[in-house]
């Protein structure tokens, strides 16, 4: 049985991908080992799959059809950065998500009852929606934490009007993203 690597997301518009692609190119200045996420492929994850069964995907299709049909368009705000797990150790660079009407929380959640019934495990750790800009490949310098805490970011609003179940092939020039089915809210 053929597997595909996959994902559920929100696109983010084109404006903010520029704006943190400026970030980007800024903070590249201090010759840090990190994977840039390059900005096209720069997504909002709802729920990562893994590795699935060709032959799921319609009836993930339709899970996720069942959750949308839930929900309204509706907008979120980028802004601020920040890091996982912390700033002494940070392994993924993030710029963060404002949304105060919790629509993404409840979207979240609604899509995890869904899949749940398709034998898919719910996530262990709080849902916390993030844009990561980066991947930290080994101890970056006191300079570059400073210089990506005081980074001014000013971000911009995403409208909401769909998710995407995601097909993701792995390259080693970096991953391609592949729509398998666009589902609107």
């Amino acid at each position: 049985m053929k597997k595909i690597r996959s994902f559920i997301a929100i696109e983010i518009s084109e404006s903010v991908r520029e704006k943190i692609a400026d970030l980007q190119e800024e903070l590249k200045e201090h010759k840090e080992r990190i994977s840039w996420t390059k900005p096209h492929n720069i997504h909002l994850t709802l729920k990562f799959l893994g590795d699935i069964e060709e032959s799921k995907t319609k009836s993930i299709g339709e899970s996720l059809r069942a959750a949308a049909k839930e929900f309204q368009p509706f907008n979120f705000w980028v802004k601020e950065l920040g890091v996982f797990p912390n700033f002494r150790r940070p392994r993924v660079l993030w710029v963060g998500i404002n949304n105060p009407g919790n629509e993404l929380n409840n979207i979240h959640f609604k899509i995890e009852q869904q899949l749940n019934q398709l034998g898919f495990p719910e996530e262990k750790t709080r849902f916390n929606p993030h844009l990561t800009i980066g991947r930290v490949k080994s101890q970056v310098s006191d300079q570059f934490i400073e210089r990506f805490k005081t980074a001014k970011f000013d971000g911009d609003e995403v409208e909401v009007e769909e998710i995407i179940f995601m097909e993701s092939k792995l390259h080693p020039k970096g991953a391609i993203y592949t729509p398998l089915k666009k589902i609107r809210l």
